[in-house]
């Protein structure tokens, strides 16, 4: 009973570790205009580490987590660009999350609002 107990706790404190070193990147709301069809959420690492990818996605304003019509992100080598990106209706206002780990300083990101190649509006993850 006593190892299962020392078990137990070592395996609680081992997963808080390792959710408190991660870091979320964030973006929105951000409206395009009536043309906007595209959300793309970009990432940087700047890093001298390899970072993770936990979670990602871009969000409608009523909260709907949108399917991804592209993703290469998962993990990003330093100097490594990836990117999200969905279809996105044309009069709501859209935000992208991204779940890090480690935590790194050197991670930059971009949400683009675009009507095709045009991009409409952007702004900086933070």
């Amino acid at each position: 009973m006593v190892v299962r107990r020392v078990l137990v706790t070592a395996v609680l404190l081992f997963g808080m570790s390792a959710t408190a070193h991660a870091e979320i990147l964030a973006a929105g709301s951000m409206y395009g205009g009536p043309t906007q069809n595209q959300a793309i959420c970009y990432l940087f690492n700047g890093s001298s580490g390899v970072i993770t990818i936990q979670t990602n996605q871009i969000i409608r304003q009523d909260g709907t987590d949108l399917p991804l019509v592209g993703d290469n992100c998962s993990s990003l080598a330093p100097g490594g660009t990836c990117l999200i990106a969905a279809n996105i209706v044309n009069n709501q206002t859209h935000s992208c999350k991204m779940v890090i780990t480690p935590s790194a300083a050197d991670v930059r990101g971009t949400l683009e609002i675009r009507a095709g190649a045009t991009v409409l509006n952007s702004l900086e993850l933070r």
